[in-house]
């Protein structure tokens, strides 16, 4: 079975390719959205969901409370009044009781995930505001007769958040084509739900390729908050030979993530980690070992986006998506800092203090 993919390495690029497919959508549009936000960016993109559910398309909307916070009230008046089905997972200050709040603020969507037409696939890191346009990110669409469990996992999706069973049975009956038996022998979606299943099965593919790794592993990621049993397994690896690398982003959104970068880096780089710094913020998400089998979608590596959020992302063995992932890491390898003990983030006093915070805020991203 033949399927075209295109990788977007910026979140504008990734932003410019979604809003013409959804422009050209005939039938129908699906998107779970952790972050969109009505402002001059996201605005672009109400303007067309509005217009295509007023021609009739089926339009269904997934945003997170916490990720879409700032889209005002007269957003979603407009999306609802042209037709879009909207759904707010877990949104904040819903009902009044203590647990109901904590619940809320907790647990998370954080998918970015768009299906048009159900032949056309977006997913990786990509949020859509004004804040984000000039982050470098990684994003990937794929099109082909693959999206029925894309399509299944919408439906539960939106079942979880509120939205009427009712609207999306057709969702959860979506057939297996045969395409999809084809498609997932080179890739396969991942889509991780705690409230489903409490393993990750993002952690569980990550670990598994770093103990399967034989020469290099390498890990594109915005927030990094391991646990020491990913160091014990960085330790077996290059006992073996392997080399082992980080790439993460000087450049952070907010302070505390700043204190994070400063005390985990230097950690993985004690660790025997390669540890390289980009000055701009990349927001991208990846993994790649042994030029074997690669990984892209919103998973940051913390506890929460293994364990708590939902996210989604793609495992791929490919041969072609994997040279085109294996080319980023050799530029960001190229036009990154490399970290040594002569250029921590976190020196000193106050150092330890950052360290502290870093450690604090570390549990909670």
């Amino acid at each position: 079975m033949d399927f075209s993919y295109k990788f977007y390495r910026t979140t504008s690029n990734a932003l410019e390719a979604m809003y013409e497919s959804i422009l050209a959508a005939k039938k129908s549009i699906y998107w779970e959205i952790y972050s969109l936000i009505d402002d001059e960016v996201g605005g672009k993109f109400l303007d067309v969901l509005c217009e295509k559910a007023r021609a009739g398309l089926e339009v269904k909307v997934i945003v997170d409370g916490i990720g879409s916070f700032e889209m005002s009230r007269a957003g979603f008046e407009r999306l609802h009044r042209a037709g879009v089905d909207v759904v707010t997972y877990n949104p904040l200050f819903q009902g009044w009781s203590l647990r109901g709040w904590a619940r809320s603020l907790w647990y998370r969507n954080h998918r970015k995930v768009l299906v048009v037409d159900k032949e056309l696939v977006f997913v990786g890191g990509v949020n859509v505001a004004k804040m984000y346009e000039g982050w470098d990110d990684l994003h990937v669409r794929l099109s082909g007769r693959i999206v029925s469990p894309l399509l299944r996992s919408f439906a539960r999706s939106y079942i979880r958040g509120g939205g009427n069973k009712n609207n999306v049975k057709h969702l959860l009956r979506s057939p297996l084509k045969k395409e999809w038996e084809d498609f997932k022998t080179r890739c396969k979606f991942i889509l991780n739900s705690p409230q489903e299943n409490k393993k990750s099965q993002t952690r569980k593919i990550f670990f598994d390729s770093l103990i399967q790794a034989k020469s290099r592993f390498s890990i594109l990621t915005p927030y990094f908050v391991p646990d020491i049993s990913f160091f014990k397994l960085v330790k077996e690896a290059k006992a073996r030979g392997v080399i082992v690398e980080l790439f993460l982003p000087i450049e952070q959104d907010k302070k505390y993530l700043e204190w994070v970068l400063g005390l985990y880096s230097r950690l993985a780089h004690l660790n025997g980690i390669d540890v390289y710094l980009s000055k701009k913020m990349n927001h991208g998400k990846a993994m790649l070992a042994d030029e074997n089998v690669g990984f892209i979608g919103s998973v940051n590596f913390t506890y929460r986006s293994f364990f708590i959020n939902d996210e989604a992302g793609i495992v791929f063995h490919d041969a072609p998506m994997i040279a085109d992932l294996a080319n980023i890491f050799v530029e960001l390898r190229q036009t990154s800092t490399k970290l040594s003990e002569k250029n921590y983030l976190h020196f000193g006093w106050t150092g330890k203090v950052k360290d502290w915070l870093g450690k604090k805020f570390g549990g909670l991203i």
